[in-house]
């Protein structure tokens, strides 16, 4: 365990308990909510996402994002059923949805797809209508100038070029009005050149992921190989109409049954500026309706035999705990397999009664309700908690993290997901009557229960990664903002704690092979996401350890409380990876007082970013960027530029004198950027002689406004010269 000397590490999350004196989307905007606990459960359908054929040699797909009205399965207290406004996704000429399509593409079958941004014109990001939910415009957000949501699509789990990666400031606005300044190109590429698994796309936009993604911008994506192929046509997986892809979030609403997401009464560390009126983000964000695949509490006929389960956790904030049980209350928990991980199957399917899933994690599992009568029932419960995980007790009890034991989620509302209805097999199994998915797995019907055990052979042995790059230690802290209000963050051991903005820490070279320790001192777990890479977990282990305060620099230039990390000693106690941890992630749940490491292949040069998947943590600075490769300029803004001495541009007219030597005589550009990289003005763009020269920055950007106080950095390219400062504007 670490020891923290911080004043505010014992900051809890936000809870549903918030808005039990009513929900407040914002000023003046008082809401009823919708009562979760007499809601109608287990009635409605389990909709299956609708899927698209990606196998296909130079396929080349449009997506749309739009506002749609959806039911979710929700009821007004007379049962009416309720309508509810979400952002989808969907084909062009097609209808979005809540969930997007699945998309089922094949190993080694590049495709192409342009996401089209096709959402209302909000006036994002101040003031009333700036998005479907309420916008905290004060934390460091993607910040177009004319308005207009900013949006970006991800690959979650793909092996996908820097340029289609979907970063966070590579977003852009409806029509592509305005893009972020890692913005490439339109069309994404993405070459499927890794093995079979359960990705997922959704968007990434900085500062709004939850809130985009809470308003239902997700869908699957799922990678075929010719391995698993021979699994499904030789009868060892469910294939067809049982194979169904199955995303589980937390919403909360408004009794009219729209999508509510709380804004208001964040914990405050005392002894800040006051919190600007208007929304605040939270620290993390708990729900009290259950929906899988984008309806509350559904339920699913199925027939005695085996089927195959692609889960995904895609709240915000919540861990699952879950258990298949044959009651609703009580009974007994059934067993299950996991036949594979994020990005890739198990060598031998792992036999579970209990299931951990952190946000962002896959699971792919196999059920088998064979043996049972119709008319039998089974429910998936939840038994983690409505609060931050801790991690467990010794006895497999939730921690509370100070020897005592967490309650699990409320059994009458979060700890229900679903429930299955055991059915009679139809009669007729002829091919016409089957529905919706035959295209997948057209050489076979799948009529015969498969024939997969714990004895299965899935695939080709995971051969450990070697090292040969470096061994990186890096750290998670809590900390807080300028306004008092909780702060995650990510940093290293030697420099603690680092926002969004500063320079990159992390550069492997392309195909180094390296260990990521990453030190958890903070009292929650975190499902810590690197993207690109496949990575092994190596091992975890406690250590001992003190964090201590340091200022934290945030991205208006004014500073708030983070920490640097101390560790004492090592436990001596690692352990590796649970039996269905052991294959490919890209996404571990870290806990507590503990070290975990990973190891992976950088084999794609370029921006990438890792960060923990809360994706209220995530938006609120619990993320990095980091370079595969060489980093050409504003890649990170030069680790050694970012320690040269301030400029200060003043009221009394003080302005920065930018100097740089030339070699030779040649073409200059000097620019200013904000610490989001957008460009704020244009100083300089002429040829020079070679020799001493110097620009000033008065503080106004291209249009001739005064900027805004905060931290920016000057760049001046000629050649092969980059340099780099940071300048400060102070009004």
């Amino acid at each position: 365990m670490t020891k923290s000397r911080l004043p505010f590490a014992k900051l809890a999350g936000i809870a549903v308990a918030l808005v039990i004196a009513g929900l407040c989307a914002g000023p003046g905007a008082a809401q009823t909510p919708l009562d979760p606990t007499g809601h109608p459960k287990f009635v409605n359908p389990l909709p299956i996402p609708a899927r698209i054929d990606a196998s296909q040699v130079k396929g080349n797909y449009t997506m749309d994002m739009r506002e749609v009205t959806q039911w979710l399965g929700l009821y007004a207290p007379d049962n009416t059923p309720l309508m509810t406004t979400v952002w989808g996704y969907g084909l062009k000429n097609e209808t979005a949805t809540y969930p997007g399509p699945t998309f089922v593409a094949h190993r080694d079958v590049p495709i192409d797809v342009t996401w089209r941004n096709m959402l209302p014109p909000y006036n994002f990001p101040n003031g009333p209508g700036a998005h479907l939910l309420p916008v905290d415009p004060n934390i460091h957000i993607a910040h177009p100038i004319a308005g207009g949501v900013p949006t970006v699509a991800h690959l979650h789990g793909g092996h996908t070029e820097s340029a289609s990666d979907g970063l966070p400031e590579a977003w852009f606005t409806q029509g592509f009005a305005e893009i972020g300044p890692h913005f490439v190109k339109k069309r994404y590429h993405y070459d499927n050149d890794q093995e079979a698994a359960t990705l997922w796309y959704h968007d990434h936009a900085l500062g709004i992921t939850r809130l985009n993604v809470y308003a239902g911008l997700a869908g699957f994506y799922l990678l075929r190989d010719q391995n698993e192929k021979m699994l499904m046509k030789n009868g060892v997986l469910p294939c067809a109409q049982y194979e169904i892809e199955m995303v589980i979030q937390d919403r909360m609403f408004t009794d009219d049954g729209e999508l509510f997401y709380p804004s208001t009464d964040p914990e405050i560390e005392p002894g800040f500026d006051p919190l600007p009126p208007g929304p605040s983000a939270i620290a993390e964000f708990f729900g009290d309706f259950i929906l899988v695949n984008g309806v509350a509490w559904p339920t699913l006929d199925v027939e005695p035999r085996k089927y195959r389960f692609r889960m995904l956790n895609g709240s915000d904030s919540r861990f699952y705990v879950l258990e298949f049980h044959d009651a609703q209350t009580g009974g007994t928990a059934q067993p299950f397999l996991q036949i594979g991980t994020d990005v890739g199957l198990l060598e031998k399917p792992v036999a579970l009664e209990t299931l951990l899933m952190g946000p962002g994690e896959r699971c792919d599992l196999v059920v088998d309700f064979g043996g049972m009568d119709p008319g039998d029932q089974v429910f998936i419960r939840n038994f983690g908690p409505d609060d931050p995980l801790k991690g467990f007790n010794p006895d497999g009890t939730l921690s509370d993290g100070e020897g005592g034991v967490l309650p699990p989620a409320d059994p009458a509302t979060t700890g229900q997901i679903m429930m299955f209805n055991v059915v009679a097999p139809p009669m007729d199994q002829k091919p016409g009557n089957r529905t919706g998915r035959e295209w997948d797995v057209s050489w076979t019907w799948c009529d015969e229960d498969p024939t997969i055990d714990e004895t299965t052979d899935l695939r080709p042995t995971i051969d450990p990664l070697t090292q040969t790059g470096a061994t990186r230690q890096l750290v998670l802290f809590e900390g807080l903002d300028n306004y008092g209000r909780l702060q995650p963050l990510l940093g290293t051991l030697s420099e603690g704690s680092l926002a969004w903005f500063e320079p990159i820490t992390e550069n492997p070279m392309v195909n180094d092979v390296e260990v990521w320790e990453v030190y958890n001192a903070t009292e929650d777990a975190h499902p810590i996401h690197l993207h690109l890479v496949a990575f092994q977990i190596i091992n975890r282990e406690s250590f001992e350890g003190e964090v201590e305060e340091k200022p934290q620099p945030q991205h208006d230039g004014s500073f708030g409380v983070g920490g640097i990390l101390t560790v004492d000693s090592l436990g001596g106690d690692a352990t590796g990876p649970e039996p269905n941890e052991d294959g490919w992630k890209d996404t571990a749940v870290m806990l507590p007082g503990q070290v975990t490491r990973v190891i992976a292949k950088f084999d794609r040069p370029g921006r990438y970013v890792w960060h923990c998947h809360i994706l209220s943590h995530e938006d609120h600075e619990m993320m990095r960027p980091y370079h595969v490769g060489p980093m050409p300029a504003m890649a990170a803004l030069g680790r050694e530029s970012s320690t040269q001495n301030l400029g200060v541009v003043g009221s009394l007219g003080r302005t920065p004198e930018i100097r740089f030597e030339l070699p030779s005589a040649g073409d200059v550009e000097v620019k200013i950027f904000n610490v989001r990289g957008a460009v704020v003005r244009t100083l300089l763009k002429e040829t020079r002689e070679a020799g001493s020269h110097a620009v000033r920055w008065d503080g106004t950007d291209d249009s001739g406004n005064t900027a805004p106080s905060g931290v920016y950095f000057s760049q001046v390219v000629s050649g092969t010269l980059v340099q780099n400062k940071k300048v400060v504007l102070v009004k």
